[in-house]
């Protein structure tokens, strides 16, 4: 019995339980409450929200191409993602410029990162077990 059939939900309503939760197979102990008001909605997709208005607006004035180019350039810089280096994180350069997330500094950039610990890395001894999956004991 799946978690999509047990409870019924929809975008806007309250989910409703149709059958007993099995808590052995599912780990689930109450009901699924990921949208649990509509100003946590808003916040979520306040962002995405802002991006296509900035996009119509482009369009408006620029022309349909220039919305057309930036799209193009998401999804370029979206795919390309630096080789994963122990000690270092991958990162989306070029797209967080692009978006502007650069420009800011949020709690979630610098608190509890484990990019940020002071932990000493041994950085040969990580990439022979990213590149060697089979040689670890």
């Amino acid at each position: 019995v799946g978690t999509a059939a047990a409870m019924a939900t929809d975008r806007k309503s309250i989910p409703i339980l149709r059958e007993p939760l099995d808590t052995l197979r599912t780990k689930k102990t109450s009901v699924d409450n990921s949208a649990s008001h509509p100003v946590q909605l808003i916040q979520e997709e306040h962002n995405v929200n802002i991006a296509e208005g900035k996009m119509r607006m482009l369009a408006k004035i620029h022309g349909v191409h220039v919305p057309m180019r930036m799209k193009m350039d998401q999804t370029i810089l979206s795919q390309h993602k630096r080789l994963h280096v122990p000690g270092m994180k991958p990162s989306f350069v070029g797209l967080e410029t692009m978006l502007g997330m650069d420009e800011t500094i949020e709690f979630e950039d610098y608190l509890n990162d484990p990019e940020f610990s002071e932990k000493q890395v041994d950085i040969h001894t990580e990439m022979e077990k990213s590149m060697f999956p089979k040689l670890r004991k």
